[in-house]
């Protein structure tokens, strides 16, 4: 008689996937401003069309949602003097005008919205809280055709050029190619995207997470076999070198600012071997303790040394309990991330 294995590790992480859902009046309203944005966008001289890229694009953002991505396609043949196919005119110019443009639009139905010129993107704040607090933002690209290759052309404003990218082709990829793959990979990356921001200095961005799972998520295991092998083969994958841009147009993701390939492997393999101790586990209860090494602020089980990662978040306290006379263990650990250009 064959014999049934609980899925202990799958009852925990469906927990934490509930308490990292997001809000479906907070999505709703992001996918509002996005829209609202892009719709002004879209209005600009020579615009030829708008996207959506990012984790609300992707399906796979979390509590809380802090901004929609989205871009808007300029025409260089309306824009000859503008980038590499051109006379290598800088971006800043046309993304300030266009910031302007969009902001008018915005203003007459949030009046205390303001924008920001970023490196990649415009970004637009609303200043209107939702009820639990979250007021996210929405980040504008302003991306300019090719004459040759795959993707476009997306500003630099810090270096004042252009670089290759597909933000475009990053939404395809992350939404194919069908359905239960799609939810099922995007379970994963959630999931994956939690227990590494819970480190004050996540070794990893979100968009290197989502990179890796598109050739380490196999949709016919388990939700905890599936994160095990992101985490895993992901820290092997870049243990060999730098992500891949999946759409194979701009250069290798990089680590966020301070972080070593060392060390993003080391965490990424701690994560990861925590989950296939719970996938082995044999109780509910053992399963929580290996989770709750992975996710402390999510799963409460036995005390105990979080190694790699919570002395990762102990440096990060005590520094700044030392810059502002503050215990340590007064502070909550911030949920700073890297940079997720593309």
């Amino acid at each position: 008689m064959a014999t049934t294995t609980t899925d202990y590790a799958g009852q925990v992480l469906t927990d934490v996937r509930r308490q990292i859902a997001v809000d479906d009046d907070v999505l709703s309203e992001t996918k509002d401003r996005r829209n609202l944005v892009k719709r002004h966008a879209r209005s600009f001289p020579g615009a030829l069309k708008t996207f959506d890229s990012g984790s609300v694009a992707h399906g796979d953002v979390n509590k809380p949602v802090s901004d929609a991505d989205c871009g808007v396609v300029l025409d260089r043949r309306t824009y000859p003097e503008l980038g590499p196919d051109g006379e290598d005119v800088s971006p800043n110019d046309i993304v300030w005008d266009m910031a302007v443009h969009v902001l008018a639009g915005v203003l007459e139905e949030y009046p205390e919205a303001t924008f920001e010129v970023c490196k990649r993107a415009i970004l637009f704040e609303f200043a209107e809280p939702l009820a639990d607090e979250q007021d996210p933002s929405v980040d504008l690209i302003v991306a300019l055709t090719r004459a040759d290759g795959a993707g476009r052309w997306i500003p630099n404003t810090e270096t004042e050029d252009w670089d290759a990218s597909d933000p475009e082709e990053h939404t395809r990829l992350l939404n194919g190619p069908d359905l239960a793959t799609r939810v099922h990979r995007a379970r994963v990356i959630r999931l994956a995207k939690a227990a590494v921001k819970q480190d004050t200095t996540p070794v990893v961005s979100s968009f290197n997470l989502e990179a890796l799972a598109l050739d380490h998520v196999d949709c016919d295991n388990t939700i905890a076999e599936s994160l095990r092998d992101l985490l895993l083969d992901g820290a092997d994958a870049l243990d060999r070198g730098l992500t891949d841009d999946p759409a194979g147009v701009s250069d290798p993701i990089k680590l966020p600012d301070g972080v070593s390939r060392s060390t993003a492997v080391a965490r990424l393999r701690e994560l990861g071997n925590a989950i296939s101790r719970a996938i082995e586990a044999d109780s509910l209860e053992e399963a929580e303790e290996s989770l709750s090494e992975a996710y402390p602020d999510y799963v409460k089980a036995g005390a105990g040394a979080r190694s790699l990662g919570e002395a990762l978040r102990r440096q990060k306290r005590a520094q700044i309990g030392a810059a502002f006379g503050t215990g340590a263990a007064d502070l909550k650990p911030s949920r700073a991330f890297g940079d997720e250009a593309r």
